[in-house]
């Protein structure tokens, strides 16, 4: 049941967000024509912009009692951009990786609790896995979040762990973190790793990292189908195709630049 004071919290994040829209322009705007333009009183506008201002998503001009949007921002930007451009230079890739394989390709990118597939190729085999495109997949029991956690920093492994109970999606379900921390080193030293209907009934996945120039795993690519068709040669020979594909990938992402002032 929603309460009055989450009706407010949910009301104040609309109009907080009327506030950035009548400063997307990217120009100064006074509070006059923040009022205007998003049909709140002075006062109120003036209280959240405050704010925005506080928390880095808008900056005051003092002088003139003007705002515009924050610096803030660009770091959302770029998170995003990266989320995009990772998904458009994969795509030829993963394209090929599906003809060859005729199996189901899945790009996964991670989250702070989970991975998020943005994008998936299904396979062209008469009993294939369908696509999972926009899905959340688990640290944990999917192969694309396997190769992902595999490469994270030991303290956010722990924080998972410690969050609660790793929940079992089917009765293979791996849930000992002791036992997944084996296979995530396995992962670290062959390159690629490995789900077998811990997630779903009847399918398997063999995953592996995409890295950025700087040794970072920014996204993993899994290939999916049923488990019938995944035997110990066939998992390791998907493993080994992906590890070598996914560099290839790496070399096409453009290499950062860092801005000028940015801690190296």
């Amino acid at each position: 049941m929603t309460t009055p004071t989450s009706k407010a919290r949910i009301q104040s994040i609309a109009r907080a967000k009327d506030l950035l829209d009548a400063m997307a322009g990217g120009e100064w705007v006074s509070l006059k024509q923040l009022s205007s333009c998003t049909g709140l009183a002075k006062t109120s506008a003036f209280n959240l912009v405050g704010a925005l201002v506080d928390v880095g998503l808008a900056e005051r001009n003092v002088a003139g009692g003007e705002y515009r949007l924050g610096l803030q921002h660009l770091i959302y930007g770029k998170a995003v951009e990266r989320r995009i451009d990772i998904a458009a230079i994969a795509r030829p890739h993963l394209l090929r990786l599906c003809a060859t394989t005729r199996e189901t390709l899945n790009l996964a990118v991670p989250r702070p609790a989970d991975t998020l597939i943005i994008d998936s190729f299904e396979g062209s085999q008469a009993l294939r896995v369908t696509s999972y495109s926009g899905t959340r997949a688990p640290y944990h029991s999917t192969a694309c979040g396997r190769a992902l956690l595999a490469h994270q920093s030991e303290a956010f492994r722990r924080m998972l762990y410690s969050s609660g109970p790793l929940p079992a999606a089917t009765p293979a379900t791996l849930t000992k973190p002791e036992e997944l921390e084996r296979l995530l080193a396995q992962c670290r030293m062959r390159g690629w790793i490995v789900e077998f209907e811990e997630n779903e009934p009847g399918s398997a996945c063999v995953a592996a990292p995409i890295f950025n120039h700087e040794g970072e795993a920014i996204a993993s690519v899994s290939i999916a189908g049923p488990s019938s068709r995944f035997d110990t040669e066939t998992i390791e020979r998907l493993g080994q195709l992906l590890v070598t594909s996914l560099a290839k990938l790496t070399e096409d992402l453009p290499r950062s630049t860092p801005t000028s002032g940015q801690a190296q």
